[in-house]
């Protein structure tokens, strides 16, 4: 028995919904598709995923606020059937055509299953450089490489995850962009088991330069808070270990004033057609030792 949850907002799922119920013609089990909608303000995906109703068990919830995807994953689970849930993003597509066979076989041996995540071959908008070389090299790993730190490697654009597991652990309360890091805070506090398997979905909804560097800001500032909260402590990525460092030999300030003094050839870079990670690497190191020192 399995719960399809879709969160959309100003995005058509007809596509990925058609994939999907192809895909259930060859399994055996009882299932649901549930779309929830979070208050899109375009009329066309809206009618287009509303259409999708009549499709046997495929069901539309029109959420009259805009909450933000937790919120909205939050309002699926809470309303889906059964106890195993399959999320998928908006902007996702399964990889193989077998995708749903092969995750179903791991239906009980861990709380989380993960599949991994791809991207097309090349990337097809000069603006979205820095989002498509960021996740071919830092986010599309294999399983192997993936189960050495499971809850670090995990990205929820699809997620199968017992029903009880997500309502324990999802930050239902919160409404920021970043808080994956929260989530899989939570899994690894409860000590939830995780598994990683070669069964990617590809993404293909990526930001512009500008869109991506804004979020990751904006992700990075949602960290802050979350230690600041003491929801989140200040050593659980990487990042946050390299600027404990830094502050602990007292040279955090004069690492921020080397890299601002680069910074806009850095951004000039980072939104370009060859983007340099390891400087956005200093980027996101710079926002963030910023970010603490201004707390």
């Amino acid at each position: 028995m399995l719960s399809i949850l879709i969160p959309v907002y100003n995005t058509s799922v007809t596509e990925l919904v058609s994939r999907i119920r192809g895909m259930l013609e060859f399994v055996d089990i009882d299932y649901e598709i549930r779309i929830a909608d979070d208050a899109s303000t375009n009329e066309i995906s809206k009618a287009e995923n509303q259409a999708l109703t009549k499709n046997q068990n495929c069901y539309y919830h029109a959420l009259t606020i805009n909450k933000g995807r937790t919120a909205t994953r939050q309002f699926l689970a809470e309303n889906a059937q059964y106890n195993n849930l399959l999320f998928f993003d908006a902007d996702v597509m399964p990889l193989r055509e077998n995708f749903l066979e092969v995750i179903l076989e791991y239906v009980g041996k861990a709380s989380v299953v993960f599949g991994g995540v791809a991207y097309p071959e090349k990337p097809t908008d000069k603006t979205q450089f820095l989002r498509y070389y960021y996740g071919k090299s830092r986010e599309a790993k294999s399983a192997a490489v993936r189960n050495k730190k499971p809850y670090l490697s995990l990205i929820s654009q699809h997620v199968l995850i017992e029903k009880s597991v997500f309502l324990a652990c999802n930050p239902a309360e919160e409404n920021a962009y970043g808080l994956d890091i929260y989530f899989s805070y939570s899994l690894q506090k409860r000590n939830v088991s995780v598994l990683h398997i070669d069964n990617p979905t590809i993404h293909f909804g990526l930001e512009t330069n500008a869109q991506y560097l804004l979020k990751t800001q904006e992700g990075l500032l949602t960290m802050v808070n979350l230690e600041k909260a003491e929801k989140l402590p200040d050593d659980f990525r990487p990042l946050q270990h390299l600027a404990s460092t830094l502050k602990k030999i007292g040279i955090q300030k004069q690492v921020v004033k080397i890299i601002k003094k680069q910074e806009s050839q850095i951004v000039k870079n980072l939104c370009s057609i060859k983007p340099n990670l390891c400087l956005f690497d200093l980027y996101r190191l710079c926002y963030y030792l910023k970010l603490k020192q201004d707390a």
